[in-house]
């Protein structure tokens, strides 16, 4: 009996809450006993007499073909109550009765894919003649009307009565007298919206203009207009005055800066007056704008560069370059070289379009100028660009960089002793491989002081079961902390892949913990018996070890990779490693500086083929 009492109460605990609060607002249906919830309150934003509806700007004036066409396609996603126009809806500007019923049957199928009503206003490119005006008055009745909708009076005046074109618009008599009676019938509507073409508050002669305003008076209002495809906002005797922009009329789209957008506006209208927010038509999308397959096709590898490697001076080769499209689309690529002291490609730009799921395959011989060292040769840029036509005329545009430059070959030779990894590099042969000012530094430049600062020498060996490293690090002042994140003290971070050399050579972002390449962030112990602080040490390959150590000059570090993971992502008889490692040094306050052996490989000064190692065959 208890029990049932138990979940009865539980039960009036969730559904024990009004469908309307004191306010009118709906509420939330959820449980509200407890003293705490994650939520501020449940007064939800809404209002029996809150409503929304969207305003178009002009469409022409010299229109741009499909604007105003995606204009309503994106209306009918909003899903407003209505929809009121600024008028220039034709080009008009003519008395041939046969074009001007032409355009207007043009522009009505444009208006009948909306799937909410739409209220014309005639603008100056509707409205400049009286053939015009017949039209006008045959097909939609009266040029000026009104209607009230949830207690708001819309007025919708026209400008072009005179018919005398633009900057040349006003309110004659017989209007101004309509206008006049309207306002007097609703004198108690909450809220006023005058709708017209063009700006008449910024003429010197409007005709009855002025006096509408005085109609107007303290009555509280808004006026929207377009014509001259400028946004701006004005304040006019404490009330508020918009000039729109445009939707596909002609404009120099210098952006919102300029008040030159394609745009919707979007009004709701709450009991305070109207809350008024401009859509840039280019930002508003359906459900598609990514799809899977977009994603995919964004997300996929578009190049691949067979690297260049030697062993000892460069004077010449080829870059083998394939381009891949696993599109349904076709795929219009541009290649293009920079400049390069040292380097001269026979190609210096390519294009191509490459058909959907096909491949295309390019060799770019290049020459060294002058002779130099190969050490100083800086790689050359290769800018990338593929541009897709996409469903519905879109265009997909992406970008990439490459480095592209000769490398010379780092070998991995086997340990002729055995290793044991104990933070002691003693039985090491050397580290002949270093990093320190005549690396890439690529944070803290200005707080580097050069190898007295910071530096590392390393090396690489293996044996029947492990991939070792050896470090020693040189750092004139520590800073660690057990307790403090990796990145806010000094730390090594590893990278190395295994993956076959097209493969680890290509990879230009940072994969971390994706089980594409192994990864390592770590802070060293100085304690004998405590293991260095590391970074989701969970994520390393089962069988991976590690030791630090302290040394006269700051610290060193062993570490053991097992050959079964260097095989699974290298295969059966794996032959080359991919190698980065970084040294982040924090000295007190200033910015810790990143010193890294090669280019990070998620930067632009990555180049292709960077740190690669190459297995020896001396076992």
């Amino acid at each position: 009996m208890k029990r049932i009492e138990l979940l009865a109460a539980m039960v009036l605990s969730f559904v024990n809450i009004p469908a309307q609060d004191g306010s009118g607002n709906s509420s939330i249906l959820t449980d509200t006993s407890g003293s705490k919830h994650p939520w501020n309150h449940l007064r939800t934003n809404s209002s029996p007499g809150n409503f929304q509806f969207a305003i178009v700007a002009d469409r022409t004036g010299g229109h741009r073909p499909g604007i105003f066409e995606d204009a309503v396609r994106k209306l009918n996603l909003l899903q407003p109550e209505l929809v009121v126009s600024m008028g220039d809806l034709i080009e008009g500007y003519t008395r041939e009765s046969e074009m001007i019923n032409r355009e207007w049957d043009e522009f009505n199928g444009i208006i009948g894919q909306l799937e909410m009503p739409f209220f014309y206003l005639p603008g100056n490119h509707d409205y400049t003649n009286d053939v015009m005006a017949g039209i006008w008055k045959e097909r939609y009745g009266p040029s000026y009307y009104h209607f009230l909708y949830r207690d708001v009076l819309f007025l919708f005046l026209n400008s072009e009565e005179a018919m005398k074109g633009s900057g040349l618009g006003g309110i004659e008599q017989a209007q101004y007298l309509y206008v006049k009676n309207v306002l007097e019938e609703y004198r108690d509507a909450r809220w006023t919206l005058v709708f017209m073409h063009q700006p008449l508050w910024l003429l010197d002669s409007a005709g009855y203009w002025k006096d509408i305003e005085s109609l107007l008076g303290d009555r509280k209002h808004t006026v929207f207009a377009g014509h001259n495809h400028r946004y701006v906002k004005y304040e006019r005797d404490s009330s508020n005055y918009f000039m729109l922009a445009t939707t596909g009329g002609i404009s120099k789209l210098r952006g919102p800066n300029f008040g030159e957008f394609d745009q919707l506006v979007w009004i709701t209208m709450t009991g305070e007056g109207p809350v008024i927010a401009n859509l840039i038509l280019a930002g508003i999308w359906d459900e598609n704008v990514v799809t899977e397959e977009l994603s995919r096709m964004i997300g996929s590898e578009r190049i691949q560069i067979e690297p260049l490697f030697v062993d000892d001076g460069f004077r010449e080769g080829k870059f083998r370059i394939k381009i891949s499209n696993d599109a349904n689309y076709s795929m219009w690529t541009v290649l293009r070289f920079g400049e390069s002291q040292y380097l001269s490609p026979e190609i210096l730009e390519y294009q191509k379009t490459v058909p959907p799921n096909s491949e295309a395959m390019l060799d770019i011989p290049v020459h060294e100028r002058p002779v130099t060292s190969l050490r100083y040769i800086e790689p050359i840029p290769l800018y990338v660009w593929y541009i897709y036509k996409y469903e519905g005329g879109r265009e997909i545009k992406l970008d990439q960089q490459f480095g592209l430059a000769p490398v010379r070959k780092n070998y991995l030779n086997k340990s002729e002793v055995p290793i044991t990894v104990d933070g002691d590099p003693g039985e090491w042969t050397g580290l002949p491989h270093r990093a320190g000012l005549e690396s890439v530094i690529t944070e803290g430049r200005d707080n580097y002081l050069g190898d007295y600062d910071a530096h590392f020498d390393f090396n690489l060996t293996f044996d029947d079961d492990n991939l070792y490293l050896a470090m020693a690090v040189w750092d004139d002042e520590l800073e660690l902390d057990r307790q403090a994140s990796l990145w806010s003290q000094d730390a090594v971070l590893i990278n190395l892949d295994p993956r076959p050399v097209l493969i680890s050579s290509n990879d230009h972002s940072d994969n971390r913990y994706r089980n594409n390449y192994f990864y390592l962030n770590c802070a060293p112990s100085l304690a004998r018996n405590q293991s260095p602080l590391i970074e989701q040490e969970e994520l390393l390959p089962e069988g991976t070890r590690i030791a630090t150590r302290k040394s006269v000059e700051g610290f060193t570090l062993e570490l053991s990779i097992p050959l079964d993971y260097i095989r699974q992502l290298g295969g059966g008889d794996w032959s080359t490693v991919r190698l980065n490692i970084a040294y982040f040094d924090r000295d007190g306050k200033d910015p810790r500086s990143a010193i890294w052996w090669k280019p990070n490989w998620s930067s632009d000064e990555n180049y292709i083929g960077s740190g690669m190692f190459f297995r020896t065959r001396g076992e």
